[in-house]
C-alpha cells in the first residue's frame, strides 16, 4: 500500500511516503507557527525524493488530532486539497496513537502524553498487544495534577518534561508512524468522504486557556 502521511500535531512538521507501512522518504523539522509555509515544500522534497506520483497513491494519512489548534487545521486542510485534487481516500490517524507508532515498550499498557498549554496535557492509556499500541480510551485533556495521579505503564511523551522531571521517555511526532498505522488500520480507518472529516481538538479551551 502507498500512503502520504502528514504529521502537524505540534511545533514538529513532518511529511513521508510510506510503501507497505514503511518510510521511503520523510522530511520533518521544528517549525512553531510556519507550517502553512513549510508543508507545501516539504511535500515537494518528500515527492521528489520518492519519485511518487499523487494517481499511485491509495491514500493520504494525517495527524488529527489532539494537539495545536492551528497545527491540526493546517494539516487536515492540506491533506483535504491533495484528495479532492485526485479523488483520494483520507486516514484520520489518531495523534497520541501515533505518538507511540515507534516505540519500543516494557509492558502491556502505556500512558502517551501530549504538551497542550499551561498545565494542561493531552493525555491517553493504550494496550500494548504484540508491540503494538492499541487504544483503550479516548485522548483527554487534563491538569497535570490529575494526570500524575493516572499514569500506568510506560509514559510516552512529547514536550512533558517539565512535569516527568526525567521519567517517561521523550518520542518526537513523526509522518513515518503515521503512514505505518494508516497501513495497518486502514479498512478500519479509511474516510472516502474527506471533506466531511474535523480535528480532534478534544476541547483544551474547556479547561481553561487558549493553546
Amino acid at each position: 500500500m502507498k500512503i502520504l502521511a502528514i504529521e502537524t500535531a505540534t511545533e514538529i512538521c513532518s511529511v513521508a511516503y510510506c510503501e507497505e507501512g514503511r518510510p521511503v522518504a520523510v522530511k520533518e523539522e521544528s517549525a512553531p507557527r510556519k507550517h502553512s509555509e513549510v508543508l507545501p515544500l516539504f511535500f515537494e522534497e518528500v515527492k521528489d525524493a520518492a519519485g511518487f506520483s499523487l494517481e499511485a497513491l491509495d491514500g493520504i494519512a494525517v495527524s488529527i488530532g489532539p494537539g495545536s489548534f492551528t497545527g491540526l487545521r493546517i494539516g487536515l486542510s492540506y491533506a483535504k486539497g491533495l484528495a479532492f485534487s485526485r479523488g483520494l481516500p483520507l486516514v484520520p490517524v489518531p495523534t497520541l496513537l501515533a505518538l507511540a507508532g515507534n516505540a519500543e515498550f516494557s509492558s502491556d499498557h502505556s500512558t502517551i502524553l501530549l504538551f497542550s498549554h499551561r498545565d494542561i496535557l493531552f493525555s491517553q492509556s493504550v494496550d500494548i498487544s504484540h508491540g503494538l499500541p492499541k487504544q483503550s480510551d479516548k485522548p483527554q485533556a487534563m491538569p497535570w495534577e490529575k494526570v500524575e495521579n493516572s499514569l500506568d505503564g510506560d509514559v510516552l511523551h512529547w514536550n512533558c518534561g517539565k512535569f516527568l522531571n526525567g521519567k517517561g521517555t521523550e518520542i518526537q511526532p513523526s509522518a513515518s508512524a503515521v503512514g505505518r498505522l494508516a497501513d495497518e488500520h486502514f479498512s478500519e480507518w479509511v474516510n472516502h468522504e474527506p471533506f466531511q472529516l474535523v480535528p480532534e481538538y478534544i476541547s483544551p479551551f474547556e479547561t481553561g486557556g487558549k493553546k
